[in-house]
């Protein structure tokens, strides 16, 4: 009898061995999966999201930023060049005050570009050097530096149990979320107010029903943290600081389109809670400031390491906008190209966002399986021999055709492709190249200090590739 089991046993996993090979025999070449866990401990930066809720608010958010001149053709794109124009004039002028000194200019422009996305998503800007504001991008740096871990916990919660070093990353992140989401409830409170709306009771946010019994006068806790100390500091908000925007903003669209839903008792109302909207705000404000702050770190240094495609810039700049006006990149194809170049050699996604497979695929001869998760390696992509020559030279000139025009290769997807492509992708290229256009129409940037190693150059890895901390002079021309 035990021979019996033994032989049906053996059977059994044969013909399941077997299916298996049948299976995997056309599915792409990758890492081999190990017992239980499968893949996840090669993969990363996991963040999934589908159905009614992503349709509704991608077409949201789609809409709204079209409407604030996030189109080539939009009516509006003469304002939205004029909101950026205010933050990088208020970044001329910080430059300038420092008279040809070292700077971090990485933070000056982490400080101006995050206030003009501050205002395009809340409606507000934080004073220079405001503690609160310095505070919240504390958080949004160390939150994207530690959420390498948190595509394996979605899948597998045990594993916080068993690493300490894991549970610590996500105590960071849990903490930062919350920490983040009550100082967004104080900025909706607050334009609520501007705006005389009242928040529709369905859609009050259960956890923060008390937030503002903290203080006398309302203000938020704000709790000062970080991974490597133990300590913690504590100061309170206070949002009258903010300096309130006149302009259409992202947190104004929501906050109407809320009102109506819920007084017309539409079914899609449960998709705009105070909640969901917190979540929003942070995907945008996120996105927004992290990507591009991280492309423009990694031009300036590019920039400065080669002063002779800096010089190309310059030229280009001073020949199209010998004056102050709005930017039209467009207009700047050499400056666009060198942008390109430096999304390219250093892909800020290297790690692109994963997609999900809705049925059967075959990709040339591999078969996607429906169900399957396809995570784009960007870097290979950007990095691929077959389709860059010399791809780790830094070579802006391969984007220019015989015409002198700006080349749009297929291959170069900084901002993914198809539906679920960065819907702030035209948003993020008026920034660089307004920023840069001024930048580099009053300064010649240059190292205040020796080049990065090779390996420094290779950046830091967290949910975007960052660039080597770098100090710089900024010559007035």
């Amino acid at each position: 009898m035990d021979y019996i089991f033994l032989w049906l046993g053996t059977f059994v996993l044969g013909f399941w061995i077997f299916k298996k090979i049948s299976q995997w025999k056309n599915l792409p070449p990758g890492p081999w999966g190990l017992p239980i866990v499968g893949y996840l401990p090669f993969l990363d930066r996991i963040i999934c999201a589908e159905g009614a809720l992503w349709k509704d608010q991608r077409k949201l958010i789609t809409t709204w930023l079209k409407s604030f001149g996030m189109s080539k053709h939009s009516m509006a794109r003469e304002k939205l060049e004029t909101r950026i124009a205010s933050g990088v004039h208020d970044l001329i002028q910080n430059v300038k005050e420092t008279s040809g000194s070292t700077v971090d200019l990485s933070n000056m422009i982490t400080h101006s570009l995050g206030n003009v996305i501050n205002d395009i998503i809340f409606g507000f800007k934080f004073p220079v050097d405001d503690k609160t504001w310095c505070w919240f991008r504390k958080i949004q740096e160390e939150g994207c530096h530690e959420m390498g871990v948190a595509g394996v916990v979605n899948f597998l919660p045990f594993v916080r149990l068993i690493y300490p070093s894991v549970q610590k990353t996500i105590e960071v992140l849990v903490r930062g979320q919350a920490q983040t989401h009550r100082l967004y409830a104080s900025i909706i409170s607050r334009r609520r107010q501007m705006l005389g709306l009242e928040m529709p009771k369905k859609a009050e946010y259960a956890e923060h029903a008390d937030l503002f019994n903290e203080h006398p006068e309302g203000f938020i806790k704000c709790v000062k943290y970080s991974k490597h100390a133990s300590n913690t500091e504590t100061h309170y908000f206070d949002p009258k600081v903010l300096i309130a925007s006149e302009e259409e903003c992202i947190l104004d669209n929501f906050l109407v389109e809320q009102k109506g839903r819920y007084e017309k008792g539409d079914e899609s109302a449960i998709f705009m809670t105070d909640e969901q909207l917190h979540y929003l705000l942070a995907d945008m404000f996120g996105a927004g400031l992290d990507t591009t702050s991280t492309t423009l770190s990694w031009y300036l240094l590019y920039m400065a390491l080669y002063q002779d495609e800096q010089d190309c810039v310059r030229k280009e700049i001073f020949s199209v906008y010998p004056e102050e006006c709005q930017v039209d990149c467009s207009k700047l194809p050499y400056l666009m190209a060198t942008i390109c170049e430096t999304q390219r050699i250093r892909s800020i996604v290297p790690v692109g966002i994963p997609h999900g497979c809705l049925q059967d695929t075959y990709l040339g001869n591999y078969r996607i399986p429906k169900g399957a998760m396809v995570v784009p390696l960007q870097w290979a992509i950007h990095m691929d021999p077959n389709v860059w020559d010399n791809p780790n030279d830094f070579k802006p000139s391969r984007w220019i055709d015989v015409d002198g025009n700006l080349l749009k290769p297929p291959e170069f997807i900084p901002f993914q492709t198809g539906k679920r492509m960065c819907p702030g992708d035209e948003l993020s290229r008026m920034l660089s190249a307004g920023l840069i256009a001024r930048l580099l129409r009053s300064f010649r940037i240059k190292l205040a200090s020796d080049p990065p190693t090779d390996e420094e150059m290779q950046g830091t890895v967290g949910v975007t590739l960052s660039a080597p901390h770098t100090l710089f002079v900024c010559e007035a021309i």
